[in-house]
C-alpha cells in the first residue's frame, strides 16, 4: 500500500504556450471556472475539513483484525446489497419511488465510500487533490446533459429508426423468463463486451486517445472521478452502442437494476479504498486492475479495459495484475504532465495541435524529475 503524503495541487490550466486555448479557457470558460471556485469553497473545502477528522482513526485501524475483515467483505457486501435494493426498487415496476432512489444513489454511494477512503486508504496521497472534486461534480451533471444531446444526434443519424426496427427481434431473443439476477448478469456481460472494444479503441487509436485523455487526466483515484469524460466520448459511445444494444432488449426493470449494479462496481473501480479482493479481481474491473490501467507507463496502462468485468481482458490478452506486487500511486497522462485539470481546459485540450509539445513540462521543471520516475504516456 502506498503511503505518500496528500497532494495539494489545484486545477491546472492550459499552458500559456497554448495561447488561443488559454484565451478560450479564461474568457469563454469563465462561468465554469467561477462555478469551480464556488464549489471549492461551498462544498469541497467543508467536506474535506469534515473527513479529515477520520484520519486519526485510519492509523488506529492499520493492522487490526477489523480492518482485515472489512477489506475482504466490503465489496461482496455492496454487490449483494445493490442487487437486492435494485430488485426491491423495481418490484412494482418503474415508479416515482424507483426514480427517486436512482437519483439518490450517487449521494448514498458517496456517503458510503468517502469515509471508507479516509479510514482505509490505498494511498494517502490520493485523499486530497486540490479542487478536482469540483471538476468531477460538474462533469457528473454535464454528463447527463451530453447524454441527452447524444440521443438527439443518434436520432439525426437515423439510428433510432434502425433500433426501432430491430427492437421486436431483441424482445424475442431476450430470455425474460429467467431469474432476474441471471438476466441482470447477462445484460452486463453483453454490454461490457462492446464497452471493452470501445475502450480499447480509445487507447489504441491516437485520434480517439485525444478524447479519452480527459478521463486519464486525473492525478489520483477516488470514488467520484470515474465519471470524468469528454463530451465527445459520451456522444461517440452512445452512437457506438446504439445498434448492437438494439438486439439486447430486457425489460426496463432489468436494465435499471443492471445500471445500479454497474454504478456500485464503478465506485470500487476508482475508489481509494484498500481492499483485499482476491479472486474478485479476476471477474470484475476493480481495485488494482484499474489502478494499473491509469499507470503512466503506456506499456502497462494499455491494459484492463473492462468496464464492469475483467474477463474480456483475460480472454483477449490485455489483462495485467501481477500477483507479487501492488501498483504505485503515480498516475497521469503520458508525456503530457502539464495537461489541464479545469473543466474548460479538459473540453478544449483534444483540439490543440502538437500536444506533446504543448503539454510538455518546462526544462526547468523537467530537471527536477528523478531519473527513476516513470515516464508518462503520450497524449496523442
Amino acid at each position: 500500500m502506498a503511503t505518500t503524503q496528500p497532494s495539494q495541487t489545484g486545477n491546472r490550466k492550459l499552458p500559456e504556450r497554448a495561447r488561443i486555448g488559454r484565451f478560450l479557457e479564461t474568457w469563454l470558460g469563465a462561468p465554469i471556472n467561477g462555478l469551480e471556485f464556488v464549489l471549492n469553497w461551498v462544498m469541497v473545502k467543508p467536506l474535506r475539513w469534515f473527513w479529515r477528522h477520520l484520519d486519526s482513526w485510519s492509523y488506529r485501524l492499520e493492522g487490526m483484525l477489523l480492518r482485515q475483515i472489512l477489506s475482504h467483505t466490503i465489496f461482496p457486501f455492496t454487490l449483494i446489497l445493490s442487487v437486492y435494493v435494485g430488485l426491491k426498487l423495481v418490484e412494482n415496476g418503474i415508479t416515482s419511488l424507483t426514480l427517486l432512489g436512482f437519483v439518490l444513489l450517487p449521494i448514498i454511494y458517496g456517503l458510503y465510500c468517502a469515509p471508507l477512503e479516509r479510514l482505509m486508504p490505498y494511498s494517502r496521497k490520493w485523499l486530497e487533490g486540490g479542487n478536482d472534486s469540483a471538476v468531477d461534480i460538474i462533469m457528473y451533471f454535464s454528463g447527463a446533459f451530453w447524454s441527452g444531446i447524444s440521443g438527439l444526434i443518434v436520432s439525426a443519424l437515423f439510428i433510432v429508426g434502425i433500433v426501432e426496427a430491430l427492437e421486436p427481434y431483441g424482445h424475442d431473443l431476450w430470455p425474460d423468463q429467467w431469474n432476474p439476477v441471471v438476466q441482470v448478469a447477462m445484460f452486463i456481460l453483453i454490454k461490457d463486451f462492446f464497452r471493452y472494444w470501445f475502450h480499447r479503441a480509445l487507447h489504441e487509436i491516437p485520434k480517439l486517445w485525444r478524447i479519452h485523455a480527459a478521463h486519464h487526466s486525473v492525478e489520483r483515484l477516488y470514488w467520484l472521478n470515474g465519471i470524468r469524460a469528454h463530451p465527445l466520448e459520451i456522444i461517440s459511445q452512445a452512437i457506438f452502442y446504439a445498434i448492437p444494444l438494439a438486439l439486447v432488449q430486457p425489460t426496463a426493470e432489468i436494465a435499471l437494476v443492471a445500471v445500479i449494479l454497474q454504478l456500485s462496481i464503478g465506485i470500487f473501480q476508482h475508489s481509494n479504498i484498500d481492499l483485499n479482493l482476491g479472486w474478485w479481481e479476476y471477474i470484475f474491473s476493480i481495485g488494482d486492475n484499474h489502478r494499473y490501467h491509469h499507470y503512466p507507463d503506456k506499456g502497462i496502462g494499455d491494459s484492463n479495459y473492462g468496464g464492469e468485468l475483467i474477463i474480456y481482458d483475460i480472454l483477449f490478452g490485455t489483462f495485467h495484475n501481477p500477483r507479487d506486487e501492488r501498483p504505485h500511486d503515480n498516475i497521469g497522462i503520458g508525456t503530457a504532465p502539464e495537461y489541464p485539470l479545469t473543466v474548460a481546459g479538459l473540453y478544449i485540450a483534444p483540439f490543440l495541435p502538437n500536444q506533446k509539445t504543448v503539454f510538455a513540462r518546462d526544462e526547468e521543471s523537467e530537471s527536477e524529475v528523478s531519473a527513476g520516475e516513470p515516464r508518462l504516456q503520450p497524449a496523442e
